[in-house]
């Protein structure tokens, strides 16, 4: 074996019940080397990585560490052995000081008690190999009090400690913002620069292609091929990825602009947002567009009656409607889609039919018992409309892939017969294939008359899917813009335009 090459996974085998998800797959890690895994959901690539950290064994096939056969019995065997894995759900101890969560299972002790001297020097060192990033952490503070970001940073110097060779990132950023990103960049190919070998999970081509060396396709549990980053593109990758082109990732624009459905004005809700008024039409999707924590979601959660606005009124199809809450808002015909969907959005624990009666139970009871035979009718009806992949409606939803979830939560809101439909993130953390499939459905369902509002922090998104923007900074709309306008460069200049207004509002009201 290549004496560069710091981990070998072998001819892996792997099957649940019913489905093989891996199908003697075989892929090298070189010491240094930042190697992406892409795939769609459900590719295998998750699993892969589950049995190279010792999550669960494989039922066939070997892995090598060092040259060295190793056999692991759980995480921590991994982790022991120098195989860190940093998932998209950060696994942290939020009432834990950092210097605790970097060394738990390890801590260092002094006759039997913790050495916290020891312990937060220690930690100090680690988080210090991070730059500025880490040394702007404390080892004594507790987990709970840093940013998203920041809590990553502890979770990647908790791999660390253990001497790490190979270190496994699912999905790194999709709870960050631009910038948070770009530092976390620094980090890796500062890691990669130390000997490191990196295994990176991204449905972001545009990550992959800015940090990566080596790039692995995986499709229904095969590896397609291994090639360097260089030697490829985004459409070679994406085509090998779903096993056809996408040759229209995005949908037609709308042709036509219908009747006003929902009408929002002055809705304020200080100090997030403040007199924020827009108008929808039936036939087009509007973007609400702006950076992260310009209050896009909040307006969103405020015209669902999920958070109470102070001020301003909402009007579907011309009518003023109080919505103080979100029942009232779905019986009004509007329908929320949250940007968390194993937080807010599903039930994971129980069954796809579950799922999808919860929100109108009343209409598939009688008597006060529950018809699984209609309520398993309707979960059929829209595994056809949608293409949803599942084996049996009462599995549970959590045992589905991503982007399958994702189908089955806006499957329950169709379900209810929205005339208007907002989609907070609707495609987050979801392969290439399916986002394709949910622009393609949005624009079908916009076309059936359902007035759609989409918020994506995937500006490539924003501008492919929707026919009009609102542009929105610090709380407040600054722009809108439509057809032949409606680019990134446009969206950004008039961030920037507004952002350059407040400074020079800020330096009037100092001097004045």
């Amino acid at each position: 074996m290549d004496q560069n090459v710091v981990l070998r996974a072998e001819n892996i085998e792997k099957h649940f019940t019913g489905t093989y998800a891996l199908k003697g797959v075989t892929v090298e890690l070189k010491k240094g080397e930042i190697h992406a895994l892409v795939g769609e959901n459900g590719a295998g690539k998750s699993t892969l990585m589950n049995i190279i950290s010792g999550v669960f064994p494989a039922d066939g096939g070997s892995i090598y560490l060092d040259g060295e056969q190793v056999h692991f019995r759980n995480p921590n065997d991994a982790q022991m052995s120098g195989i860190g894995f940093v998932h998209q759900e950060l696994a942290l101890c939020q009432d834990l000081s950092v210097g605790n969560n970097i060394f738990i299972g390890h801590l260092p002790t002094t006759k039997g008690m913790v050495d916290n001297e020891s312990l937060n020097r220690e930690s100090r060192s680690i988080l210090d190999q991070f730059g500025e990033s880490g040394k702007s952490i404390a080892p004594e503070e507790l987990v709970s009090s840093l940013s998203v970001a920041k809590q990553q940073m502890v979770e990647i110097a908790k791999a660390l400690s253990s001497d790490c060779k190979v270190l496994i990132f699912d999905e790194p950023t999709s709870s960050l913002n631009e910038g948070e990103a770009k530092g976390l960049f620094k980090v890796i190919r500062r890691l990669a620069d130390q000997g490191i070998g990196i295994f990176y999970i991204s449905h972001k081509m545009e990550e992959i292609f800015h940090i990566c060396d080596t790039i692995t396709i995986m499709r229904d549990g095969c590896k397609i091929e291994t090639l360097p980053v260089k030697d490829t593109n985004a459409e070679h990758v994406v085509s090998n990825m779903v096993g056809r082109e996408l040759e229209n990732l995005y949908p037609r624009k709308s042709k036509e602009r219908g009747r006003e459905i929902l009408r929002v004005e002055g809705l304020t809700r200080k100090p997030v947002f403040e007199n924020v008024s827009f108008t929808t039409y039936q036939g087009e999707i509007l973007g609400l567009c702006g950076l992260v924590g310009a209050g896009r979601t909040e307006i969103a959660r405020c015209i669902c009656g999920i958070d109470k606005r102070q001020a301003g009124d909402i009007y579907v199809e011309g009518q003023k409607l109080p919505i103080p809450n979100c029942k009232e808002a779905a019986k009004a015909g509007i329908c929320y889609l949250t940007e968390d969907r194993k937080k807010d959005g599903l039930f994971l624990e129980m069954s796809l039919v579950e799922n999808m009666i919860a929100p109108q139970i009343d209409a598939f009871s009688h008597y006060g018992l529950v018809s699984n035979r209609a309520a398993e009718l309707e979960t059929q009806k829209y595994k056809e409309m949608l293409n949803v992949k599942y084996a049996s409606p009462f599995q549970n939803i959590g045992s589905l892939s991503g982007g399958n979830q994702q189908k089955l939560m806006l499957a329950k809101l169709l379900a209810m017969k929205p005339k208007v439909l907002i989609l907070d993130e609707p495609t987050r953390g979801i392969d290439v294939g399916a986002k394709a499939e949910i622009h393609q459905l949005l624009r079908k369902l916009s076309d059936e008359g359902i007035s759609i509002i989409v918020i994506s922090s995937e500006m490539p998104e924003t501008v492919g899917v929707c026919d009009r923007v609102v542009v929105i900074n610090l709380g407040r709309v600054i722009g809108e813009i439509e057809g032949m306008q409606l680019t990134q460069e446009k969206i950004v200049a008039t961030i920037s335009e507004f952002s350059e207004g407040q400074k020079e509002e800020s330096y009037e009201k100092q001097v004045g």
